[in-house]
């Protein structure tokens, strides 16, 4: 179709590139280009551009939000063939395609680290990663992927090459991939330290925030919550749970941590162990709760950490109507709260997720916090955001994008002052 440019139109390669990984939209593009370099991924989007043709930007595939499924009739980018990275003196430069993973790796065995990984870093891509802004376990501490960010190399709608420096680079961090296609990214890293990871098994989850308040001083790494249900799927103990991990900010911490904690464990009368295995457990538990159930609506919705027990009474409720799990990155508010249900509960499910939203906004959450909007959660953002802040997201789409080529369809649309609901070109399966 372009000299020179990998591209496939079979069925089972448009059914792969259909779907990301939420499995709740699925569009058959016109056929999938896969790039090897910025240079082919310009005349991509020239010759999407010249005949008026959509164009879906696809990293790992990993999204939840349906932020990769194409336009009907449109075209799908995947940049996977655009995996390598190089390392030097505490930067990297990769093409978007490499996975998060596999820098991680390498870099560890330099005694470097990327902090803001997602749970799914052992497939999902770098770029993606960049799209989605994503955080991960360690975000009270180390923030998002836009606090890392150095530059990217983005190709426009409007057929140019540009390299973003600086503050400039970073309007591209959770861009979903409407703005411009990330060819490259240059990011900092930091050195890795000695970490010890605690368990708690809770006695109450009356408990958590007062634990929370006694251990915030300790600059902790990462502060995980994990309910009763999940708690059980990931260490077969039916309590709430929560994970803290410290890393050797100076001699002595982790002397003190263990002190507080045997003292904490007798006046809480909580159970506390360091579990080998307890990232690997934490990391598997998302994919782990098909078990559970067979469908599940996975949403990361963001709280106030003050009014995380309004959360739990509100969870509480929900239950009576329909099974709900909850674990996530307690220290910045981001919740995991999925929906599970089987065959018949479609619709309790869907009605259960608009209550969930609707209550996360009245206490002045978000209803995401690193999945991204995507179509999932297109017709319940201006409820958030309001008329003027979906406006000036619209506004900055058209003045990249004044085609309305790149990923159509995932930015809210003001019309006489309104925001369309679900993109009729998508449909839910």
């Amino acid at each position: 179709m372009i000299q020179g440019v990998e591209f496939y139109d079979s069925e089972d390669i448009l059914e792969v590139y259909s779907e990301d990984a939420s499995r709740w939209y699925k569009v058959k593009p016109k056929g999938v280009f896969f790039p090897r370099s910025t240079e082919e991924v310009l005349k991509i989007v020239q010759f999407c551009c010249s005949r008026g043709v959509s164009l879906t930007p696809r990293g790992g595939g990993s999204g939840l939000t349906g932020g990769a499924v194409p336009e009907k009739d449109g075209f799908v980018i995947s940049l996977e063939k655009m995996d390598k990275f190089s390392f030097q003196d505490g930067i990297v430069v990769s093409e978007a395609g490499a996975i998060s993973g596999s820098i991680e790796r390498k870099i560890n065995s330099l005694g470097f680290t990327l902090p803001a990984q997602p749970s799914s870093l052992n497939f999902s891509t770098i770029g993606g990663n960049v799209a989605a802004n994503s955080a991960g376990l360690r975000s009270i501490k180390y923030g998002s992927m836009s606090d890392y960010i150095l530059a990217v190399e983005v190709v426009l709608p409007t057929g140019k090459i540009i390299e973003f420096h600086g503050e400039d680079a970073r309007i591209f961090a959770g861009s979903e991939g409407i703005l411009g296609i990330i060819a490259s990214v240059r990011f900092k890293v930091v050195k890795k330290k000695n970490r010890v990871v605690y368990t708690i098994f809770l006695s109450s989850p009356d408990q958590i925030l007062e634990i929370f308040n006694v251990f915030r001083p300790f600059n902790p790494s990462a502060f995980e919550v994990l309910d009763d249900i999940s708690s059980y799927i990931a260490f077969g103990v039916n309590r709430f749970s929560l994970i803290l991990e410290f890393e050797e900010d100076y001699n002595g911490i982790f002397a003190e941590v263990k002190s507080l904690m045997n003292i904490l464990s007798e006046s809480f009368r909580f159970d506390f162990a360091i579990i080998p295995d307890t990232w690997e457990r934490r990391k598997r538990l998302g994919p782990a709760l098909s078990k559970f159930k067979p469908f599940k609506i996975n949403e990361d919705v963001v709280i106030p950490i003050s009014l995380f027990s309004s959360y739990l009474r509100f969870i509480e409720s929900l239950r009576k109507k329909i099974d709900c799990i909850s674990f996530g990155h307690l220290g910045v508010g981001i919740l995991h709260t999925n929906i599970m249900f089987g065959g018949g509960e479609e619709e309790t499910a869907f009605d259960v997720k608009r209550e969930l939203f609707d209550f996360i906004v009245s206490i002045g959450g978000s209803i995401t916090g690193e999945h991204g909007v995507g179509i999932d959660k297109l017709q319940f953002v201006k409820n958030e955001l309001g008329d003027d802040s979906v406006y000036f997201v619209s506004t900055i789409k058209s003045f990249f994008d004044p085609q309305n080529i790149l990923n159509p369809g995932k930015v809210p649309r003001v019309s006489f002052g309104c925001v369309d609901t679900l993109d009729p070109r998508f449909q839910k399966v």
